[in-house]
């Protein structure tokens, strides 16, 4: 049996849509368990995976809790992320996710090493980590 390639955070929902790229819905309010259950699987993901990207889908994102916030900066490992892609995200959600990153890489450097891109759209987002992604397998 293959492992799951859908997952849920709290609200948040994840999914691999192909072997490098995590997708992510961000819902209602983004909090410290579910950022405590989101960095375990994409610590996990990284462990059996590598790295990949991320696209994120910020639209329907309601808050992010003060200490989720102080935990996404807080890493003991880097990121596995090559790049990171949000889109729809407000004004002020998008400089909090500036500002997580920022923190981040004053803290622990070398734990943020991913390009980061924000969008209005998704089409402008994917367009944006294609280069980022590997090429699918041809059949032989």
């Amino acid at each position: 049996m293959s492992p799951p390639r859908e997952w849920m955070c709290g609200q948040q929902r994840l999914w691999m849509e192909a072997s490098d790229l995590l997708c992510m819905e961000l819902h209602g309010t983004f909090d410290v368990a579910a950022v405590e259950a989101y960095l375990r699987l994409v610590f996990d993901l990284a462990d059996r995976h590598g790295t990949f990207s991320l696209l994120a889908d910020m639209r329907d994102l309601r808050g992010i809790a003060p200490q989720a916030r102080s935990r996404l900066s807080r890493v003991d490992r880097p990121y596995p992320y090559r790049a990171v892609a949000l889109h729809g995200a407000s004004f002020t959600f998008a400089i909090m996710a500036m500002m997580v990153v920022k923190a981040g890489r004053t803290l622990a450097p070398a734990a943020f090493p991913f390009e980061l891109a924000f969008f209005q759209t998704e089409a402008q987002a994917r367009t944006y980590l294609a280069p980022f992604l590997h090429p699918p397998q041809g059949r032989g």
